[in-house]
């Protein structure tokens, strides 16, 4: 083999028959039908089970991380015929063979042709046709067929999983989807970026967070078929050619209303009746045959009462047999049935204990809410000057606002910049300046006051003239009727004077 790379796609089968029960609609197990192998008589065979399903999805990359295009599909699915199938990829565990192989629609099972996909970037499923060997593993052909079967344990638990050997491959980053993807074909790159492969030990993602896969390229070598029990992931399906032995499908035409095998029962009267009448038409006959031969009557009485015995000895053993199934079958059918209600009864149970559960989140989540509420409005209770209406469109929109820290880290920078004149950190600043500078003004106006008196005697007359202004200032206090008004202005200072002519009560800002 001159293959470098394998890679293994896996699909789960839902082997199942074609009835009204059926998981899959018949219409669309009824697609699949022709890949089935059209000359084996699998009524005759009936050591053979013939199945069809859909194998891989093309232009779409499976969970390991690989998958192929339409001109790979094209090229190489005819590669699968004659290619055995096993066990779990053991190759020493032969179940059967793959005889046919096409392509099918995505979702419908169409049967499709080459010309229909080529040039297709839609995706579309490989499907291939196989031969079970019931005597090759009889214990594998019954779980297959159990897995047919909606109501046993092990209904859908088996499926495909097909290996492949391939010389080359290019990377697909950005989606799992081919057509979407970035291919990377630069020899450098891949060897940059191949170690992000899940098969080399990667995470399945770029180190700036893409998808990456493997498209496979070059020679394909399809190697073969691997049933297994490990469920996988976008194609479902199998067309069962061959039907259940008689007896099977004869038990299992049950009386609605009785829920009784009505018509089982009156076949097997109608046999044994035939049964009985056929065996007395051939002891008739042997008795002809061995008087033809001369022997005595006593002889032939005795010969033919030995063969009449042993007849109706294995007959009363074969119905036994029969019925001793059938009680099986019904004690199988009745062990199902309590297995259904106690499943029933522990789906409820676990619905109950989800939707305790749930409100129990529910409440939890209204409380942290709330709490988170309380929170964020004292945090910026503390940090601004509010009045009752700013309160009010604080709630309105803190009610709106998410629970993440990031959302709320955001609104509290927009506060910044709306509310900024309400901060009353920005606003014991604002005041401090403004103090800052009335304190500074006043020692100012003192400073050319004093050096004005001590400088020029004519100055005593600007000072008059300072102290009628100052009088004439309007402050707070001013406007005041006191008969005392006279004497407490002479006792009050210059600059005493200064600092209530510039208080910041007195001083609008515009």
């Amino acid at each position: 083999m001159d293959y470098k790379y394998t890679t293994i796609f896996e699909a789960p089968i839902q082997a199942c028959k074609i009835s009204d029960d059926s998981f899959i609609s018949k219409a669309s197990l009824d697609n699949l039908h022709s890949l089935v192998p059209q000359n084996i008589d699998f009524e005759q065979n009936v050591d053979l089970i013939g199945v069809a399903f859909n194998a891989a999805v093309v232009n779409k990359f499976n969970k390991n991380g690989d998958g192929m295009d339409t001109d790979t599909a094209i090229a190489f699915t005819k590669n699968f015929l004659h290619k055995p199938t096993n066990i779990e990829h053991n190759k020493e565990k032969i179940v059967g063979h793959i005889a046919t192989a096409g392509f099918s629609e995505y979702g419908s099972n169409k049967i499709l042709t080459p010309e229909e996909v080529a040039g297709k970037d839609e995706m579309f499923n490989i499907a291939l046709g196989a031969v079970v060997y019931r005597s090759a593993n009889k214990a594998f052909a019954d779980l297959l067929e159990r897995s047919t079967d909606p109501n046993d344990p092990y209904y859908q638990k088996i499926s495909t999983s097909w290996e492949v050997g391939f010389t080359d491959y290019v990377l697909a980053i950005g989606s799992s989807d081919l057509k979407d993807a970035e291919i990377i074909t630069d020899q450098k790159k891949i060897e940059e970026l191949k170690g992000s492969l899940r098969i080399y030990g990667g995470s399945g993602k770029t180190k700036d967070g893409k998808d990456i896969y493997r498209l496979i390229t070059g020679k394909i070598y399809p190697l073969g078929i691997g049933f297994t029990t490990n469920p996988a992931a976008d194609v479902k399906g199998v067309f069962k050619a061959q039907e259940d032995l008689p007896l099977v499908k004869i038990n299992d035409k049950r009386d609605k209303n009785t829920n009784k095998i009505s018509q089982s029962e009156n076949i097997n009267v109608k046999n044994k009746n035939k049964f009985i009448m056929d065996i007395e038409k051939m002891i008739s006959e042997l008795k002809d045959l061995l008087i033809e031969k001369k022997f005595s009557e006593e002889t032939v009485a005795s010969m033919t009462n030995t063969f009449a015995d042993a007849i109706r000895e294995k007959d009363e053993q074969y119905r036994q047999d029969i019925e001793s199934v059938k009680s099986e079958k019904e004690a199988i059918a009745k062990e199902h049935s309590e297995l259904k209600e106690s499943v029933e009864a522990l789906h409820n149970q676990l619905t109950e204990a989800q939707e305790k559960i749930n409100s129990f989140e529910a409440t939890q989540k209204a409380e942290q809410a709330i709490a988170r509420f309380n929170e964020r409005m004292d945090l910026i209770d503390q940090e601004y000057s509010l009045e009752d209406e700013d309160r009010g469109f604080l709630a309105k929109e803190l009610k709106n606002l998410g629970l993440e820290e990031e959302s709320f880290a955001s609104f509290k920078e927009k506060l910044s910049v709306l509310w900024r004149d309400k901060n009353k950190e920005v606003k014991a600043a604002f005041e401090a300046q403004i103090q800052a500078r009335i304190d500074a003004e006043v020692e100012k106006r003192l400073t050319k006051v004093s050096v004005a008196s001590s400088t020029d005697p004519e100055e005593s007359d600007k000072e008059a003239s300072t102290e009628e202004i100052l009088d004439n200032v309007e402050t707070s206090e001013a406007g005041i009727a006191n008969s005392n008004e006279t004497t407490s202005r002479e006792s009050v200072s210059l600059r005493d004077k200064f600092a209530a002519a510039f208080n910041r009560e007195n001083i609008t800002i515009s």
